[in-house]
């Protein structure tokens, strides 16, 4: 590989480059090898040895395709290039048209993802994609809940698990292993009664290599529902998956933007309040752990202990001893996965007072570079576990000091030669700045429980000493900066963000977008909704005939249906109406996903207040029960989501409807006919249709109908249709009980007040 080649001979090149470092620097930069920042800072030194040794460093940071391609540039600048510093295989790198493909071939001689994927029966997945709508189908085969018989099975039998958030979802066991009767195992040993035999993982898969395939072939909607279900489960979450389908790691920034957790910081523990927000937008500290070279002891299983309370062990990370995860990783070395740990206020047993994120890189971070210098970029400590170290390995420790992190050795004795690993440290002590807490030494008979204490301690230090602390979303960026590609950056998903950023960068207070933007949800909506209700109940009659009554009614309700009509659509309903109609389906699923994120950003932070008072308030009985209602009435006013836009639509769509019926509108005239077109098309997708808001109590009959009719046109005129209810006073988890259940898109109570009734 052109990495190791650069690394074993660092020093024979720094002396054969220093002689001409102008034009080596020159020609890295036009051949867009460094950034013009990382140009004009290597110009600004003035040792030649110094500038080549840093741009190096630099280049491997890239990956293992830059740093090819660079060694191919310096053979053809200098034709007296040392062999030993060659390219490896230059001479056949010109008949590859696709350096992207030749590079993973590189990497994956033998096509390992293809062949893996064809074990699982994925291949044709590679290009046409799993979707949500397929894992959520019912029939024969999703109804069977036994054990998976093949390899063939997993990745079904995964997802199927998952969104019904069972725990055991990652194990890969087989049943036709587990099931074998006790007379095979007899005939194979004859006439003894007990005999040693071998596991054969050759028959299983590692739950790492499942994950990774599976999020491979599914579409970017898909992968955002696995992670969150996985977080649900409180699993550990891919942060960044190793090259598959291209030549580059993938940064899973869409896939985790769904998530939204709720925590109490040590500094709102006496007041009892908590905070909530989009995991990606959350700043906090990072300690990352990396393996260097073979360990005995288990790094995961390791963090697993770490992570868990002790009245509680749980396995966020897989690990060793976990089903199948002896099984040796074919694809997912190389694999970041990060986890969370946030407190609940409770300063006796919270580990940590504030959030902290845990990533861990699966296999040596020799053979994975790239993801271990992102990691260093975005860590406030970088826990290294070593066991041996070597002169190769000690050369590439010197290294780590051109990176902006702090690290921690954890130096287990069991297996390897820890004096001269010792050794090693101590000379690296100087060149690295390390103290003597910045070594934890796990000896041979040492009890685990002993050690994560020490453990413990050294993460609290760091996450008390406030040193750097970024956001998933700050991550992404780094991860840009060095080539990784972000899974947000297709042009479907951008497209959506643009038309959604176009409409939510206008509000800036709730209440007065919802009354200067959706008017039809005025005093004009409210008075509709009471003529109905009295065309129905017919409380008011008095003396009047009730012919005569009815008919005053249904008057009053046309000129309400009137000044509706007349109302000229806003310039936000405009937008929307236009990503709905214009852009291609998914593009469009993309549009009401980032509707539904930035319009919870932008009411959760008032919405958190609000529901925490209404609680209270509910639970103190003395409290006036008009102070109830004035609060359910902010929450509904502060409440702004995706339904609130479709409501609008829908009664526009009621107002042209009822003038077309009276004779005052050509039909030919309408604008709104092919409204329930659209609303049919979401609701396939999972989207919930609001059949009766929870403000006026209004039910749009037209609407409702004529969206209805239009799905059932849809599905082929088989649709039928079962309903559930599900009753329980506000905010105690109706919407993420029918979610888990059926894979729905109900709003859940992050960000926004969910008593619409859909």
């Amino acid at each position: 590989m052109a990495f190791e080649t650069i690394r074993r001979g660092r020093e024979k090149l720094i002396a054969f480059l220093e002689k001409a470092p102008a034009l080596v620097l020159d020609d890295a930069a036009c051949q867009g090898f460094i950034s013009e920042a990382d140009y004009n800072e290597l110009e600004k030194l003035q040792s030649p040895r110094e500038r080549m040794r840093k741009l190096l460093v630099k280049i491997q940071i890239k990956g293992e395709a830059i740093c090819q391609h660079f060694l191919e540039g310096i053979r053809s600048l200098f034709p007296d290039l040392p062999p030993e510093l060659w390219p490896p295989a230059s001479e056949h790198v010109d008949k590859t048209p696709e350096p992207e493909l030749e590079a993973m071939e590189e990497d994956n001689p033998e096509g390992i993802v293809e062949i893996f994927l064809r074990k699982l029966g994925l291949s044709e997945r590679r290009r046409k994609k799993l979707t949500v709508r397929e894992i959520l189908e019912i029939d024969s085969e999703s109804l069977k809940t036994s054990a998976p018989q093949k390899l063939e099975d997993l990745p079904c039998h995964f997802l199927r698990k998952l969104v019904a958030l069972n725990g055991t979802a990652r194990n890969t066991g087989l049943a036709s292993k587990a099931e074998e009767g006790s007379d095979e195992e007899a005939d194979d040993v004859g006439d003894k009664m007990f005999s040693l035999r071998e596991v054969d993982t050759d028959v299983s898969a590692n739950p790492l290599d499942v994950l990774c395939a599976i999020l491979l072939c599914s579409d970017s909607f898909l992968q955002q529902e696995i992670l969150l279900k996985m977080s649900m489960c409180q699993f550990a979450l891919p942060l960044i998956l190793p090259p598959m389908a291209t030549s580059k790691c993938s940064f899973m920034l869409w896939a985790l933007r769904d998530i939204v957790r709720k925590w109490r910081p040590h500094s709102l523990a006496e007041s009892r309040g908590f905070r909530e927000e989009s995991l990606v937008r959350i700043s906090m500290a990072t300690i990352s752990f990396v393996r260097l070279g073979n360990s005995h002891l288990s790094k995961s299983k390791l963090l697993n202990e770490v992570l868990s309370s002790p009245q509680h062990h749980h396995d966020f990370f897989v690990h060793h001893d976990s089903e199948g995860g002896n099984v040796p990783r074919e694809i997912s070395n190389g694999l970041v996965e990060i986890s969370w740990y946030f407190p609940g206020g409770r300063e006796n047993s919270d580990l940590f007072p504030e959030p902290v994120a845990i990533t861990n890189l699966r296999g040596n971070m020799e053979s994975h570079w790239l993801q271990f210098s992102f990691l260093t970029e975005v860590s406030s400590a970088v826990f290294i576990l070593v066991e041996n170290i070597s002169d190769t390995e000690y050369n590439m420790l010197q290294t780590l000091q051109e990176l902006g992190s702090k690290f921690y050795f954890i130096l287990n004795t069991e297996g390897g030669n820890s004096k001269q690993t010792l050794g090693f440290l101590n000379q690296l002590a100087p060149v690295l700045n390390l103290n003597k807490s910045q070594l934890l030494v796990k000896e041979k008979n040492q009890n685990v429980t002993e050690f994560v204490k020490k453990l413990h301690s050294a993460m609290r230090n760091i996450v008390h000493s406030h040193q750097k602390q970024v956001s998933v979303e700050e991550m992404a960026r780094v991860s840009q900066e060095l080539g990784i590609e972000i899974d947000e950056d297709s042009k479907d998903c951008q497209n959506g963000a643009l038309h959604a950023k176009e409409i939510v960068e206008e509000i800036e207070d709730v209440a007065v977008y919802k009354k200067e933007m959706l008017k039809l949800q005025g005093e004009l909506w409210r008075n509709v909704a009471k003529v109905e209700k009295e065309l129905c109940r017919m409380t008011g009659q008095a003396d009047t005939p009730t012919e005569d009554y009815k008919s005053q009614l249904k008057k009053k309700r046309i000129s309400l249906r009137e000044q509706q009509n007349q109302c000229d659509l806003t310039d936000g309903i405009t937008k929307f109406i236009s990503g709905l109609h214009n852009l291609g389906s998914g593009e469009k699923q993309y549009f009401l996903k980032w509707m539904k994120f930035n319009l919870d950003c932008v009411a959760r932070a008032n919405l958190l207040k609000l529901r925490e008072e209404y609680k209270e308030r509910c639970h103190a009985t003395k409290d006036d029960a008009q102070q109830l209602v004035w609060l359910d009435e902010l929450i509904s006013i502060s409440s702004l989501g995706v339904e609130h836009f479709m409501r609008e639509l829908g009664q526009f769509y009621e107002a042209e409807y009822m003038m077309v019926k009276e004779g005052d509108m050509a039909e030919n005239q309408r604008q709104f006919v092919h409204l329930p077109g659209i609303a049919a098309d979401l609701m396939l997708e999972g989207f919930p249709m609001e059949l009766m808001d929870g403000d006026a109590s209004n039910i749009p009959l037209q609407w409702v109908t004529d969206v209805l009719k239009e799905l059932h046109i849809k599905l082929g005129g088989k649709s039928k249709m079962r309903i559930l209810t599900v009753l329980g006073v506000q905010s105690t988890g109706k919407s993420t009980l029918l979610n888990t259940m059926f894979g729905l898109q109900f709003a859940v109570s992050s960000g926004r007040c969910t008593r619409e009734h859909s």
